[in-house]
């Protein structure tokens, strides 16, 4: 079932006519077979959301909101579609050499993955985590350090890079936002988020910078994501219109199915042995975000009903603050900042906001709100992958948010234009 998932959204990013529903279909009856393999917290967790998800789509439909049954079936069908075709690399990684090459350590270590990270990440997403986790794991089970490291030098790349979902939601919200204005602020920011991790993790007396296992920097380790990046770039070339999901999500498999071809391996074989052993391990993944999916949409359809409520007739520099504190406050308590950037989007626009100040807003909340939020898509797929608890992940970033948070109004208040 998600090997078929995965072949009809492949296909559809191809540019078949296919409904991304199928997918989802697809993986939620995926969902219903693995149930009694998935941990006890993860089955409590989804039918958390669930219920949720559910009573919101109630609620909303009582106060006049269309339910798409199309949408609500697709789900996070084309996010774990992403993480299912980035599991095919691992074909092709040779982890029995790797696993015999040592790992850099200390500072350095530090260093070099925050910025592998955060540079593969702007152009590559969410699957930049997995292929320098991947990597790291091999040898050693995650710690603090190393999980802080992947998930704040990954989001911080939200600041800026034009690759990223989150510059595509902004901008369909400020259409007319200079991006030479954001990236004043925006790089600088995430210079500011990598500089403030990479200090946190020195001073960190639990867990000593001098035990930091990192992903080493040299053409072995960087060859699989450049690769994958250089294709990225070459098919947007020609097809300006995909998005980088798509890209990533049809790209993947080729490539390990290419290499494994260059290579005279048994392809089929191994693709074969991955869909039927592999896949289903991703169980606790897939399940966190089917059951997140129905809680964002029951959220986003509750949420457009209550535009009457919203209190703002300006749009300058304290109020694009107090709207970046609430989306933040938001993603703390589990709201996707996608879902409260289409909500504040939407009510702002009758007000003519500038755009470069809004698509800042929207820029930061993503960046901060994914690393702390703890049902972002990130920190799903880091408990569902590597077993690290998202809320655990949210309060070691607590205090990062709130250092972060003191810059980002500052850049705000930086662009703003002068009132007159």
């Amino acid at each position: 079932m998600i090997s078929i998932a995965l072949l009809v959204v492949m296909l559809a990013a191809a540019g078949a006519s296919l409904p991304i529903a199928i997918a989802g279909v697809a993986y939620w009856c995926a969902v219903l077979l693995l149930w009694s393999r998935l941990a006890k917290r993860n089955r409590l967790q989804s039918l958390l959301l669930l219920i949720v998800g559910v009573i919101a789509l109630v609620w909303s439909w009582q106060r006049g909101a269309q339910i798409d049954a199309w949408e609500l079936l697709a789900g996070n069908s084309g996010l774990i579609s992403m993480l299912v075709a980035v599991s095919f690399l691992a074909l092709i990684s040779r982890p029995e050499e790797e696993a015999r090459e040592k790992l850099p350590t200390g500072h350095r270590a530090v260093r070099s993955t925050l910025l592998a990270v955060h540079l593969f990440g702007a152009v590559i997403n969410l699957s930049s985590i997995f292929i320098l986790g991947d990597r790291i794991s091999r040898q050693l089970r995650l710690q603090k350090s190393q999980i802080l490291v992947l998930v704040r030098g990954f989001s911080a790349a939200a600041f800026w890079s034009p690759f990223f979902a989150a510059m595509a939601v902004a901008m369909s919200y400020a259409p007319d936002a200079s991006l030479s204005r954001l990236w004043l602020a925006g790089m600088p920011l995430a210079a500011l988020a990598l500089l403030l991790t990479y200090w946190q993790v020195n001073r960190d007396a639990l867990n000593p910078v001098s035990e930091f296992t990192g992903y080493p920097m040299h053409f072995g380790g960087l060859w699989l994501p450049l690769l994958l990046a250089a294709g990225i770039f070459t098919v947007r070339a020609v097809q300006p219109s995909m998005s980088i999901l798509d890209l990533i999500t049809l790209l993947a498999p080729l490539l390990a199915a290419s290499v494994l071809l260059l290579r005279r391996e048994p392809m089929v074989r191994m693709l074969v042995d991955h869909a039927s052993k592999r896949l289903p391990q991703m169980g606790n993944e897939l399940t966190l975000f089917m059951a997140a999916s129905v809680l964002g949409y029951g959220l986003e359809r509750l949420a457009s009903t209550l535009v009457d409520l919203f209190p703002l007739q300006q749009f300058g520099a304290l109020e694009a603050s107090c709207s970046y504190g609430v989306i933040i406050a938001l993603a703390i308590v589990g709201v996707h900042p996608i879902i409260s950037i289409a909500l504040i989007g939407s009510l702002l626009t009758p007000l003519q906001p500038d755009h470069t100040l809004l698509a800042l807003v929207f820029l930061s909340s993503w960046a901060l709100g994914s690393a702390v939020g703890p049902l972002s898509g990130m920190n799903l797929a880091m408990q569902g992958r590597y077993g690290v608890d998202s809320f655990q992940i949210m309060r070691w970033n607590l205090g990062y948010i709130a250092a972060m948070s003191i810059f980002v109004v500052l850049g705000i208040w930086a662009i703003a234009p002068v009132p007159g």
